[in-house]
């Protein structure tokens, strides 16, 4: 191909390729709008989500704060009886278990192991 049969191309089609062009931009600019709003939605519900595991580690340290004083009998509230009495049994059966691990661990048996005659 020649270069004035080029440059006839060129004249030809050059009104088609500046609008296919334009068009392109306007894509390019819409697609990057959208990602942009697609990432700031990320964003800010990543931060939401920090924020819901601040509020959970927080209750978790002032539920463990509150038991300590219901267990040391520093607080008396009814409304909490119900959950000292689990949180006690709980602990009780923690103190049987580190028994037995004691035992185990001083003997290698169990209270449950059969005894040999």
């Amino acid at each position: 191909m020649e270069k004035s049969e080029v440059n006839k191309l060129l004249k030809k089609y050059k009104p088609v390729m500046q609008k296919t062009g334009k068009q392109m931009s306007k894509i390019a600019k819409s697609a990057e709008e959208d990602i942009s709003k697609v990432y700031k939605i990320a964003h800010t519900y990543v931060e939401m989500q920090m924020k819901n595991i601040q509020k959970e580690k927080l209750y978790h340290e002032i539920g463990k704060f509150v038991a300590g004083k219901l267990l040391s009998g520093k607080l008396d509230i009814p409304e909490l009886e119900k959950y000292k009495r689990r949180l006690t049994a709980i602990n009780l059966q923690g103190s049987k278990m580190k028994k037995k691990l004691s035992r185990i661990s001083k003997t290698g048996k169990t209270k449950a192991s059969p005894k040999k005659k």
